[in-house]
């Protein structure tokens, strides 16, 4: 069974979270695990995990419960232990559209020389779409848009451009920079950076002040709960 991995990554916003995966249950019917990657949240927004956990909700999901160790540590972690034969980065304050995880796996199965899928069209002014589409790919569908880079609020790729590049940078100076050097390798490798021609995701919180991501991070240190994955996935959707 082809299946994708989503490695959801939370740091407190409780309600941002429980509003992403509610619109993320109802819009998502492609074959799928759920890992939510928790990094040192406060106890609303980890108790809150836990019940999905125990609604089996989620099938995977992994607690920093030490000092906040940034993305780059939690996206290779999330990855490291997903099974799917697609990975996606997903922030924790995306809505998402009807059918948006199916999109995915069609354009990524249709162009084989796509190495990163983002799934909006937003930069941070005055950068706007135009300035970074390089090429709209119209011959054949799904349709898309090859683009210099885009948001790494959303990132996808098929597993093997993981195991080919990865894993993303876990000391950098800055928090949004885990996935530059990433995509950089991916493209110097000779694959595209792409956006779907429409998009799949409206990212609701972004630019909110930054509260979820900037923190002082310590890197050597940090104790870690596993709900531990069963030798099976716990995959939603599997008769798709």
């Amino acid at each position: 069974m082809v299946f994708a991995s989503l490695v959801v990554l939370s740091f407190n916003r409780k309600e941002s979270l429980q509003r992403s995966l509610e619109s993320l249950f109802r819009s998502t019917q492609a074959p799928y695990e759920l890992i939510v990657m928790d990094d040192s949240s406060d106890q609303a927004t980890q108790d809150y995990i836990y019940g999905l956990v125990r609604e089996k909700k989620v099938s995977t999901a992994l607690f920093n419960c030490g000092h906040n160790m940034g993305l780059g540590i939690q996206v290779n972690r999330g990855f490291q232990i997903a099974r799917g034969d697609f990975l996606l980065k997903l922030d924790a304050d995306l809505e998402y559209s009807p059918g948006w995880l199916s999109h995915v796996m069609w354009l990524l199965r249709a162009w084989e020389n796509i190495g990163c899928l983002g799934l909006f069209k937003y930069w941070h002014p005055p950068v706007n779409f135009p300035d970074k589409l390089i090429a709209e790919h119209l011959e054949k569908e799904p349709h898309f848009c090859e683009v210099q880079d885009f948001v790494g609020s959303t990132i996808c790729m098929r597993r093997e451009i993981y195991d080919r590049f990865g894993p993303w940078s876990e000391n950098v100076g800055h928090n949004f920079s885990e996935d530059m050097v990433f995509k950089e390798a991916v493209q110097a490798g000779g694959y595209m950076m792409a956006l779907p021609e429409s998009d799949l995701v409206v990212n609701f919180g972004f630019g909110e002040h930054l509260s979820s991501l900037i923190k002082v991070i310590d890197w050597k240190h940090g104790k870690h709960v596993y709900h531990t994955p069963s030798s099976i996935p716990l995959v939603f959707n599997a008769s798709s």
